[in-house]
């Protein structure tokens, strides 16, 4: 990416966390500018213009008819542009107008925002800090309201009011205010500032269906690195990412991010903080991962002073962009022979999805799987019990006890 590029990139970005967007919305804006950045470099020579935007956003759009892109994935590949062309233009980001810490909050309720922010931190990640934070700012304003109650005076009554106000914004279901709405409480609870309990009236709340995405089988994956070619320096470097995900179940970000001195080599270990949670993980580098790591390093890693160990391979020779798993998947899964359409989850991140499944598949249980691929929480691991569908089967109950009382289905 251009430095021009880059450093509309960063000014987006500022401007959307300024503006309280989540973390998983704000690493999809910084994919996003990654692209657009790329897109101007090959058609426009790093030059971002009204014409570039246009040509980018009939690019997407096209893309979104063919369904290689995501009518979802369109939009924020659209805006970013936009965005970024703007910040150009203007000299800043007008769209996302930043909020203060706690916008027409009373000194009372900033006080205990402040207070219940600091508690949020010691358990939670940045990302899921800034979820609980936005939901308890908003109640904290609705009970700022005139008529309202105060927070230490808060009611039932102030609790269902503000959900049946926020219901409309939310039309894809309730779960991410419920769950703020309740770590919120426990600590007004905990404090002392409230003895209302809201677990009882919150526990109906239906939870959103969410669908199990796959992982790879075994014979995709084969087929998956097998199909990259190890004979020049992207495909060294796109194996070497791989089997790491393979091998250790490393996320992307963490992969790109991997310092040369995260690697003890005499130790066959790998150390590191992870970006997500921003907990340390050491992991065991295995013989088949470390080969392959050796290989890019030794004989296709250019010449830079980069700490990262993957780098690009044109100039600038720095650390890879965010959208670096997209691409490698893209480039791969069509070599590979594995059919892809967005949004049926084979992506970089399956590979991780695979790791885990094969960890249950082969009895290491739920506390080691999640230790071994550094979740926060235990529970965090259970998604991998749906995909392990011959332990399932032994599961299942048997039927031939129960009579067919139909004779069109004997």
């Amino acid at each position: 990416m251009g430095s021009r590029l880059s450093e509309l990139a960063d000014a987006v970005l500022t401007a959307a966390a300024s503006a309280g967007l989540s973390g998983s919305r704000i690493v999809r804006y910084r994919s996003a500018c990654a692209e657009v950045a790329e897109f101007c470099q090959l058609q426009h020579d790093g030059v971002l213009s009204v014409t570039s935007v246009r040509e980018f956003a009939a690019f997407q759009h096209e893309g979104e008819r063919s369904g290689e892109v995501s009518p979802q994935r369109r939009r924020t590949l659209v805006r970013s542009a936009r965005l970024m062309l703007e910040c150009q233009t203007t000299g800043q980001v007008l769209t996302w107008r930043p909020l203060s810490p706690d916008p027409g909050l009373s000194d009372s309720s900033r006080e205990v925002l402040e207070k219940f922010t600091v508690a949020a931190g010691l358990d939670a990640s940045p990302a899921s800090v800034q979820s609980l934070v936005c939901v308890a700012r908003q109640f904290l304003a609705y009970l700022d309201r005139p008529g309202r109650s105060c927070v230490t005076a808060v009611t039932v009554d102030d609790v269902c009011g503000f959900m049946g106000e926020i219901a409309p914004r939310r039309p894809s279901g309730m779960t991410s205010v419920v769950w703020p709405l309740k770590r919120f409480f426990a600590f007004l609870n905990a404090a002392g500032l409230s003895d209302v309990r809201v677990d009882g009236l919150l526990a109906r709340t239906a939870p959103p269906r969410k669908g199990a995405l796959p992982a790879f089988t075994r014979a995709e994956t084969s087929r998956l690195m097998e199909g990259i070619e190890t004979g020049t320096a992207c495909g060294k470097r796109d194996y070497a990412m791989v089997a790491l995900a393979v091998w250790t179940g490393l996320r992307c970000c963490d992969i790109v991010a991997l310092r040369m001195q995260d690697i003890d080599w005499r130790r066959d270990e790998i150390t590191l903080i992870q970006d997500k949670t921003s907990r340390p993980l050491v992991l065991p580098l295995s013989p088949a991962a470390g080969n392959a790591v050796a290989d890019w390093i030794l004989h296709a890693r250019p010449e830079t002073d980069a700490p990262e160990v993957f780098v690009r391979l044109k100039a600038p020779l720095v650390k890879l962009g965010s959208s670096t798993g997209d691409q490698i998947m893209r480039r791969r899964l069509a070599r590979a022979g594995i059919d892809h359409v967005p949004g049926d989850g084979k992506t970089f991140h399956a590979l991780r999805r695979t790791t885990g499944t094969r960890l249950i598949e082969s009895g290491a249980g739920q506390p080691l799987t999640a230790q071994i691929l550094g979740h926060g929480q235990i529970n965090s691991a259970r998604r991998y019990f749906a995909l392990d569908i011959e332990h399932l089967r032994e599961c299942c109950l048997p039927l031939d006890q129960f009579g067919c009382t139909r004779k069109g289905l004997r």
